[in-house]
């Protein structure tokens, strides 16, 4: 083996010890921020690989939104062990879903298909958690706090480059992303769960500005859809008054949810922390929802 060859994979192997240790940052800081600020981290609004180039990344995002709900439907069904005493359906007038939280995180993996345009798709999971009474009128209901599980999420997205002149970028960027997780909260005689499904979509026009040979910042516009899978958000409750007797009430919540569509505008700062290895923060506002989102990655 040359020399050259062993100076080559030397070099390859710090590389890959720089970034794992850079993405390890990433999700050791996704795990203990706090900061009640889930919109998908975007990273700057034009193409950051070049033609033939790949690129390998971790993207965290913490969101909290309010979420109004309308059309909401409960149906109530009392059993006597596996018989049907009495059924009743009825319906809860709109309300908002406060301070629901969403702690996404993802791997990364972009592809330069020209020098000004690039694709990625992310693969990862979602965690939720949010407070209130989802059932509504139903019999000693009342508000909860629910903790979701970590559920699957995937998303995909491209970024074209408009315009690039000296330290300036002018470009677009366009995501969309699909998530799952489960709510529950339970205690004596009850059991609450709420299924989320949720998809969102981004589109944003921005500039990236090269502050230094290390720094550049970013951000500009854009527009965030967010709807919930089959326009529904649905909720289940098994609820027992005497834990020791086999009659119980089994209650079914169902909301419709208008689409939000709204317009927001982001601001971040990229650093590079060694040679083609990038780290991103930024902040996302919207009518809705607030987002602290970080991203590592490395191109190649």
């Amino acid at each position: 083996m040359s020399v050259i060859n062993i100076v080559k994979r030397k070099r390859i192997f710090i590389m890959w010890k720089r970034f794992a240790f850079a993405a390890t940052l990433i999700i050791i800081l996704s795990c203990f921020c706090s900061t009640a600020l889930a919109l998908d981290f975007m990273g700057p609004p034009s193409a950051g690989l070049k033609k033939g180039q790949i690129s390998l990344g971790a993207d965290y995002s913490y969101t909290r939104m309010d979420i109004g709900l309308d059309s909401g439907v409960i149906t109530e069904t009392t059993y006597d062990d596996v018989v049907v005493m009495n059924s009743d359906t009825f319906r809860v007038s709109s309300f908002t879903l406060k301070r629901l939280k969403m702690h996404k995180l993802y791997a990364n993996i972009g592809y330069g298909i020209t020098d000004n345009w690039e694709v990625f798709i992310r693969l990862g999971g979602m965690n939720t958690e949010f407070s209130g009474n989802f059932f509504p009128g139903s019999t000693a209901s009342e508000s909860r706090d629910y903790n979701g599980d970590t559920g699957f999420a995937i998303g995909f997205g491209t970024k074209v480059t408009f315009y690039e002149k000296d330290k300036l970028k002018l470009g677009a960027l366009f995501q969309m992303s699909w998530a799952s997780s489960h709510a529950s909260a339970s205690g004596v005689g009850w059991r609450e769960t709420v299924d989320i499904d949720i998809i969102e979509m981004q589109i944003a026009l921005g500039a990236t500005y090269q502050l230094t040979e290390k720094i550049a910042i970013y951000g500009g516009p854009f527009w965030h859809f967010i709807s919930f899978n089959g326009s529904d958000l649905n909720g289940y409750r098994s609820y027992k008054e005497d834990p020791s007797q086999d009659e119980r009430m089994v209650s079914h919540a169902s909301y419709n949810l208008d689409d939000i569509s709204n317009f927001g505008g982001y601001i971040g700062a990229r650093y590079e922390v060694f040679k083609d290895v990038f780290y991103c923060i930024e902040y996302q506002h919207t009518r809705s929802a607030d987002a602290l989102a970080m991203s590592i990655r490395w191109k190649f």
